[in-house]
């Protein structure tokens, strides 16, 4: 499984490139160029930094997985067949259901039929639903075998169907039977972490944040390893304010999965807010590191530095994301901000205007605004601003049309 001339060319380009990215924060790391390189769709990039991963962690289950998702993706299949074939010999079901899909890619359906049956058995088995409808695994039907798999055993019992049918009740909105359902399956003891994660994600949606909050406590609590409902967790956490258990849980998150990389701009949210600016920024700029061009990353980081006082830096920060997306009225809005810091009036009072043309029904821009034009003298235009604010819900704007526009 060694890349060819061509992918070593460009993984080398890459490789260098990415080596000036990461030099100024820290060690290069080859799995996690791979997956973001994964993450942004440049699969013969991935692929040649996951080989370059394999060569340091030869034992690595993970690896070969993500290395034959990278292969797959690239039709080539008898590449993607070997890795998940290593895969498979590490941790029994993990590669199966890609080791059928890439037998039948390469036309030996007794394999695939073979390998289904594995994961069949296995804890990674994916919804009947999922499997039946899967583009390469629904080219099997009418094979020989096919019938007879099907036949051998129930491998999805009534309590698997009720969760599908809780989960078709969700597609459809019909939230409060899809609870009672998932709730009839919680008290059963069906897959409780799965169960909880599902009802926190209802309970989010009926605006119940309180019992989402309960929900995704008894799905982590039941299973440390639902990454998902952890990182939920941790966001809901550091929305109340709760910031040091939104750290402690962002750092269970990224010690399992390592390559969960908006848990790094969303543990950075959470330290800021601890004060801990240094362990804040340093995740950023691993996150930038390998996602240079994301504007909304760089925006973010703005942000914390402009909450810690960083004026100059934060500028630097909206001035970057503005150039990559001019489109952003909350980029032009937090550069004006930071130019009111500043002592800057008259360009604050400009990105305003730049920020209202983009979204001119935002009570905060027009507040922001006013403001800066009383402090630049220019009264007629600060209460015409006030009203806008109050108009869209900054009920403080209207104390300010009450005592100086009359």
């Amino acid at each position: 499984m060694k890349p060819n001339k061509n992918v070593r060319r460009l993984g080398s380009l890459q490789l260098m490139l990415l080596f000036i990215s990461v030099m100024g924060f820290g060690q290069y790391d080859p799995y996690l160029s791979g997956r973001a390189y994964m993450h942004a769709g440049m699969y013969d990039s991935a692929q040649f930094h996951l080989e370059r991963a394999l060569e340091q962690n030869p034992g690595s289950s993970d690896l070969y997985y993500q290395l034959g998702v990278a292969h797959f993706t690239l039709k080539n299949y008898p590449d993607a067949r070997d890795a998940f074939y290593e895969t498979e010999k590490r941790r029994k079901g993990m590669g199966s259901f890609y080791l059928a899909k890439s037998e039948i890619r390469l036309s030996h359906p007794q394999q695939a039929l073979k390998y289904l049956r594995t994961h069949l058995s296995s804890r990674y088995k994916k919804s009947e639903s999922e499997i039946l409808l899967d583009e390469d695994i629904s080219t099997l039907d009418g094979m020989p075998g096919w019938q007879e798999l099907w036949n051998e055993k129930r491998w999805y019992n009534s309590r698997d169907k009720e969760f599908q049918d809780a989960m078709f009740l969700k597609s459809q909105g019909d939230y409060l039977e899809a609870i009672n359902m998932l709730n009839k399956l919680e008290k059963q003891g069906y897959k409780t972490s799965v169960v909880e994660s599902e009802k926190a994600a209802i309970y989010q949606e009926l605006g119940n944040t309180k019992a989402s909050r309960s929900a995704l406590k008894s799905a982590v609590k039941s299973d440390a390893r639902n990454l998902d409902a952890l990182q939920q967790l941790a966001l809901m956490q550091l929305t109340d304010g709760d910031a040091e258990e939104a750290v402690e849980g962002l750092n269970k998150v990224i010690r399992q999965d390592p390559a969960r990389f908006e848990a790094y701009m969303q543990r950075a949210e959470a330290q800021s807010q601890v004060g801990d600016l240094s362990a804040a920024l340093s995740d950023m700029e691993l996150y930038l590191a390998y996602f240079p061009e994301n504007d909304s990353a760089i925006y973010r980081k703005g942000l914390i530095q402009f909450e810690h006082g960083l004026y100059l830096d934060a500028m630097q920060s909206f001035n970057r994301s503005l150039a990559l997306d001019k489109s952003k009225a909350e980029y032009y809005f937090a550069r004006g901000r930071t130019y009111a810091a500043t002592g800057t009036t008259r360009y604050a009072e400009k990105d305003m205007s730049m920020a209202l043309d983009l979204d001119p029904l935002n009570g905060d821009i027009w507040y922001e605004k006013a403001k800066l034009a009383d402090q630049l003298g220019n009264i007629e235009s600060a209460c015409y601003c006030y009203q806008k604010a109050f108009q869209y819900g900054i009920y403080e704007a209207g104390e300010e049309v009450n005592k100086r526009c009359k």
